[in-house]
């Protein structure tokens, strides 16, 4: 018994030592990407914007861990005010090198890559009937408020590239299929690629 409490103190002393070497050998592009996985952490999301066909829509992306859920909630009109369709994107996701604006904010590259599903609910009558007509997913079993999984087909494990700002609360990114975007492609007066965190 008498060695029991001196064993304790030597495993602590050498677990802290292990996290200490464990952190002097990050590299300060890891430390970077570690804070902004942080920083990222959580739900962001966007104002209602409308879009060129006059529908409207809200993007909620959240982050946790190495994974992006980003939810789309598809409106029939230009306020947001009347449910259409309900989708839900997952994305694995990994921080680049950092990026420094014109403006003196920050950002960082990153990629994101898509899974093999998504979900789909439709909320009104015709999105239930506009997906009947199409087999939207490769079915025609629709209803209204029920939640299919689809599959995202060739684009399954497609990697997108990408960049963002970061600005206190809000993140601005944007991607491409085939290369990163410029620091002049981010766009910080456009409600779409806006996102407040919440």
């Amino acid at each position: 018994m008498k060695y029991f409490i001196p064993m304790i103190i030597l495993s602590l002393v050498l677990l802290s030592c292990s996290k200490d070497e464990d952190e002097e050998t990050q590299t300060a592009a890891e430390k970077a990407a570690a804070a902004q996985l942080v920083a990222l952490e959580g739900t962001w999301k966007t104002a209602c914007y409308t879009n060129s066909d006059n529908t409207s829509s809200i993007l909620t992306p959240t982050f946790a861990g190495n994974v992006l859920t980003i939810t789309d909630e598809k409106h029939s009109d230009t306020s947001c005010a009347t449910d259409y369709s309900l989708e839900e994107w997952p994305f694995t996701f990994s921080i680049g090198d950092a990026v420094t604006f014109a403006n003196g904010k920050t950002g960082h590259k990153f990629t994101i890559t898509i899974g093999s599903t998504y979900k789909l609910t439709p909320q009104s009558a015709s999105a239930v009937s506009a997906f009947i007509s199409s087999s939207k997913c490769s079915t025609s079993n629709w209803e209204l408020n029920t939640e299919k999984e689809c599959s995202t087909g060739d684009d399954a494990g497609d990697t997108k590239l990408c960049l963002y700002q970061l600005d206190g609360n809000n993140w601005y990114p944007d991607c491409d299929d085939s290369a990163y975007p410029s620091t002049s492609d981010i766009q910080t007066d456009n409600a779409s690629s806006t996102f407040t965190k919440q």
